[in-house]
């Protein structure tokens, strides 16, 4: 199993950082795309749907959230977009932590259909800001090492010394431990990424404080990819990719962190247009 996610991870990387930072930006849209178009068909198993109709569900995400994204309809309407995930983000936070304490109707599979285009296209849209900024492929490489420090710190903070739980109803292996762990993953990141470009064009405050809220909606991300899982009954998202479950699985934190961090972006005006650059 080991050997079977160090390859898998291998072959992500190459593919992704090839994309990122070698090919021509038509290659990052399609690959982000088919990502969008992945998590949507794992997310409909998790709602419980299959066949023809589940294939229909994926392709009116895919190009809905295409013609959001790529459509010139002018910078408010992107912002908008970035806020409503933020704001999303902050309403499934408790959905989250109050588990069965919010209206049934926010466990029923309709509501969870409709929830996943609501989440994927900001992700998308931001993710493609990030991309379009300059050095953008080094702000959405960024970015995941945000996610990637945070969930790696978190993991070994865990090991050592967790005892309090998170979120017990939902993944009894994460401890308020492990979330300081990765925090302070986090802080520690922040401050060496600021030493060169293109971080280091934002205030350290600004950059610090940007990279702890981006983290602790990623939290957020992953617990709630743990609550979709969880009322379906799986383990796994998928089995696409061998020793890691699937694509959902890899992705959940960064459909929250991508958002928050385009949106901190932006009001810290790091391309230098206001929101022009959101166009």
């Amino acid at each position: 199993m080991l050997k079977k996610r160090i390859v898998t991870a291998l072959v992500l990387a190459i593919v992704f950082l090839t994309t990122l930072f070698w090919l021509p930006p038509l290659a990052f849209q399609l690959l982000m795309a088919l990502v969008v178009a992945l998590v949507a068909y794992e997310w409909a198993a998790l709602a419980g749907w299959r066949g023809l109709v589940r294939l229909g569900y994926v392709f009116g995400i895919v190009f809905g959230g295409a013609g959001l994204v790529f459509a010139p309809l002018g910078g408010s309407f992107h912002l908008g977009l970035l806020i409503a995930g933020l704001v999303l983000w902050a309403l499934l936070s408790l959905r989250v932590f109050l588990g069965a304490h919010v209206p049934n109707v926010l466990h029923h599979a309709h509501f969870k259909l409709l929830l996943a285009p609501l989440v994927l296209w900001p992700a998308w849209f931001a993710l493609e800001y990030l991309h379009s900024l300059p050095d953008g492929a080094w702000w959405v490489l960024g970015t995941l090492m945000v996610v990637w420090v945070a969930d790696s710190a978190a993991f070994f903070a865990g090991r050592m010394f967790g005892r309090v739980k998170l979120a017990p109803h939902i993944s009894p292996g994460k401890t308020v431990e492990g979330l300081l762990g990765g925090l302070s993953g986090v802080t520690a990141y922040a401050l060496i990424a600021h030493g060169f470009e293109p971080f280091a064009q934002l205030p350290l405050w600004a950059w610090c404080a940007l990279t702890i809220t981006v983290t602790l909606f990623s939290v957020i991300g992953d617990l709630h990819e743990s609550l979709l899982k969880r009322e379906a009954g799986v383990k796994d998202s998928g089995t696409l990719l061998p020793g890691h479950g699937g694509v959902f699985d890899r992705v959940d934190s960064l459909l929250a962190a991508a958002p928050i961090m385009a949106f901190g972006l932006f009001l810290l005006d790091v391309n230098g247009l206001g929101m022009g650059g959101l166009v």
